[in-house]
């Protein structure tokens, strides 16, 4: 069991395009370092106010898979929460919930003969830097990515008068891991062997030319069944569209009335074209919800 937390930085999944989902410029200006890890899954924000915590299963416990860890630890880490008051619940198999809000999210992998899960505990932090960093199609996307992050993460501190101390967070921790049949040796920090791996990747820049997509097309995942989306025609338009679990949340088109977007909020996706028909003629309705098909994002791959 390793409980650590790092200066803010970026970092990217092996299979991503850095340079499609990142603004180089605005990271430099930033001072933000870019990471791009040999591991898959999307961008992830550090900040040094959250804490990381990992743990490594070796050889020999009986998991083979990923899942397997994810589905046996998931109980552990709402019960760490839940110790503070926090009555988290699991979505997606793979992130923390409280209420609407994600409070946090891990992720499992094979490395080496090991299966480790990681995660993070979203403390106390703002998203400014990380939303500032990201290539986006336009100004109104970003003030748009910064309010939905806002509205659908939540920090420790919203929650907490007070934030328990590193040694109350790993107590806890031991205490739910043990309650489940675990006795965790505790590592308090990187070896010099691991200090001098993480160097060395800090060193490595990113290849910023290399070719690739976004992870999410035309925009990014909020967090799970939540993608905020944008899209330009050749005609001048735009339509930004956020999703959530397979509605509506927001949208936004340069060539519609208010009535519009406020007749799709909440709406399903199949209800769309009826939403559009209530205030625009069938032609255009008909556009506009291909339009929305071609933008819009519901689920993850």
């Amino acid at each position: 069991m390793i409980l650590a937390s790092a200066d803010d930085h970026l970092s990217v999944g092996a299979a991503q395009g850095v340079g499609a989902e990142l603004d180089r410029e605005a990271c430099r200006a930033a001072g933000i370092p870019v990471v791009q890890r040999p591991l898959g899954g999307g961008t992830v924000w550090v900040d040094r106010r959250h804490l990381n915590y990992f743990l490594v299963m070796p050889h020999g416990t009986g998991l083979r898979r990923p899942a397997q860890v994810l589905e046996l630890l998931g109980p552990v880490l709402c019960a760490w929460h839940r110790y503070f008051g926090l009555d988290v619940r699991l979505v997606g198999h793979r992130d923390l919930w409280l209420g609407q809000r994600k409070l946090g999210g891990t992720g499992a992998a094979t490395i080496g003969c090991s299966l480790v899960l990681g995660g993070s505990l979203l403390l106390d932090g703002d998203w400014r830097a990380f939303v500032g960093c990201i290539a986006v199609p336009s100004t109104g996307f970003r003030r748009e990515l910064e309010r939905a992050l806002e509205e659908s993460l939540g920090l420790w501190t919203h929650f907490l008068p007070r934030l328990p101390t590193r040694a109350e967070l790993r107590q806890a921790l031991l205490h739910a891991l043990a309650a489940a049949g675990w006795n965790p040796r505790v590592e308090e920090g990187p070896n010099a062997a691991e200090r001098l791996a993480m160097a060395g990747a800090e060193l490595e820049a990113p290849d910023w030319q290399q070719p690739g997509r976004r992870r999410v097309a035309h925009g990014i995942k909020i967090k799970d069944r939540s993608f905020l989306t944008e899209r330009h025609w050749s005609d001048g338009s735009f339509l930004r569209v956020w999703t959530e679990d397979g509605s509506y949340r927001r949208v936004l088109c340069s060539a519609w009335p208010e009535d519009c977007a406020t007749a799709l909020t909440g709406c399903g996706r199949d209800a769309a074209l009826a939403a559009l028909e209530r205030c625009l003629d069938r032609d255009r309705a008909q556009l506009w919800r291909a339009r929305l098909e071609a933008t819009a994002v519901w689920t993850e791959g």
